[in-house]
């Protein structure tokens, strides 16, 4: 498995602006510990010990360990979603676009559209700009960041669109 593991306590502050710790986990710290031990018995104990506190963690999700690509395809999925900024998925710039199928696509009661992707996110027009052709189940969709935190939707290859995530 190549890329970073990144271990994370569930019980995340969701409060903006609270700076991250950047300590590691006291579980892990325990693990890597061990290593100083110099007597082969104490130190194999020392392994047992913190790997079944980790793993204990891990099973009732009080830890999770997520590699790199776990970490991209979550933030992935999240693009688009206002949350508090805790570094914990790494900075969401980094991600400055996402590419997408439609599967659906209606107009709302105030002229605006609403999409449907294919990994069920739900976004609406924003601006009052004319989408020329009918979106269509299977358009490619791609969805940039823009000014200011705003989005720019694309379906179809037209010209985009402002738009919102709304779930």
């Amino acid at each position: 498995m190549t890329g970073l593991i990144g271990i994370a306590a569930v019980a995340v502050a969701t409060t903006a602006a609270k700076p991250r710790n950047t300590e590691r986990a006291t579980l892990l710290t325990a693990v890597t510990q061990c290593r100083a031990v110099m007597d082969p018995s104490a130190r194999l104990a020392c392994f047992d010990r913190s790997v079944a506190a980790l793993d204990a963690a891990e099973a009732d999700k009080t830890v999770i360990v997520i590699d790199q690509q776990q970490m991209h395809e979550t933030r992935r999925s999240l693009f688009g979603i206002s949350l508090p900024n805790t570094d914990l998925l790494g900075n969401g710039k980094d991600l400055p676009q996402i590419e997408t199928t439609l599967t659906s696509a209606s107009v709302n009661d105030t002229g605006q559209w609403n999409f449907v992707l294919a990994d069920g996110a739900r976004w609406t027009q924003t601006d009052d700009y004319v989408i020329a052709r009918r979106p269509r189940a299977n358009d490619k969709v791609i969805i940039k960041r823009a000014a200011l935190g705003s989005f720019r939707l694309s379906v179809g290859g037209q010209p985009g669109v402002k738009a919102k995530r709304q779930n």
